[in-house]
């Protein structure tokens, strides 16, 4: 074989060796630029559930606690019995606040439901989970038995949480927040507002003036806000065990 003609066929050889390693590591390349673009687009969607979950989570954990905070007082401390023995200042604040956690919550749960088409906790069983413990809270409130004593259908808590709830002006903010205390209270001298909650009224009124009454749908209602609290905190970072004692039957 002249040498010319081997110089060519190793070259030819060289060039197509180079041509495949060149070609495998543009594919690898690839394959490696692909992994990092997935894992961070993973990362970032993980960083993005957990702000998305922060702004929900702390706002109906805080109400959460907030209500079974009063329940726990109401059943074991007759908070309302003390206050009513009082001052017409302080059975006013008894019964408006008394009334205020219960409506804050339930704005926080109807804050919830109008979002939810943008609340992904990124487990499907975590999303089944905590629409459970809201549906058993709902199912609570509205129970025929026990007693009519701070009952509330599903369409009224409805409406109590729209009526509660406000649009945010910060458009990088949850859409709505609730109402505070001080709006409120202004609002309940407005009769349309205030109808929604005569009822739950006059059951704080029945529960303050006679110590014998049943309630136990408070007990009921109480518990299923602590299983709720349970995963909203489940290493107890903002609530501590010793605060999450539920009622004895």
């Amino acid at each position: 074989m002249k040498p010319e003609v081997f110089a060519a066929i190793i070259s030819a050889i060289v060039a197509a060796i180079s041509v495949v390693i060149s070609v495998y590591g543009q594919t690898r390349i690839a394959q490696l630029t692909d992994r990092l673009t997935k894992q961070r687009e993973a990362e970032s969607r993980e960083a993005q559930t957990a702000a998305l979950m922060s702004k929900y989570r702390d706002p109906l954990l805080r109400s959460a606690i907030d209500l079974q905070s009063r329940l726990y007082n109401i059943h074991q401390n007759r908070f309302l019995e003390r206050f009513y023995r009082q001052s017409p200042s302080a059975q006013s604040y008894a019964a408006y606040n008394t009334l205020y956690v219960v409506a804050e919550f339930l704005g926080w749960v109807e804050i919830l439901r109008r979002e939810i088409q943008f609340l992904d906790l990124g487990d499907l069983e975590l999303n089944r989970r905590l629409s459970e413990l809201l549906a058993s809270i709902n199912q609570a409130f509205g129970r025929y038995k026990p007693g009519d004593n701070f009952r509330l259908f599903n369409g009224e808590q409805r409406a109590i949480g729209e009526i509660m709830t406000i649009p945010r002006s910060n458009s990088e903010a949850i859409g709505y927040e609730c109402i505070g205390y001080a709006t409120f209270v202004k609002k309940m001298n407005d009769p349309e507002f205030a109808s929604w909650f005569v009822n739950l009224k006059e059951s704080i009124d029945a529960i303050a003036n006679s110590p014998n009454i049943k309630i136990e749908r408070l007990v009921l209602i109480h518990s299923r806000l602590i299983d709720l609290i349970d995963f909203l905190d489940p290493h107890c970072i903002r609530v501590p065990p010793k605060h999450r004692t539920r009622i004895e039957h």
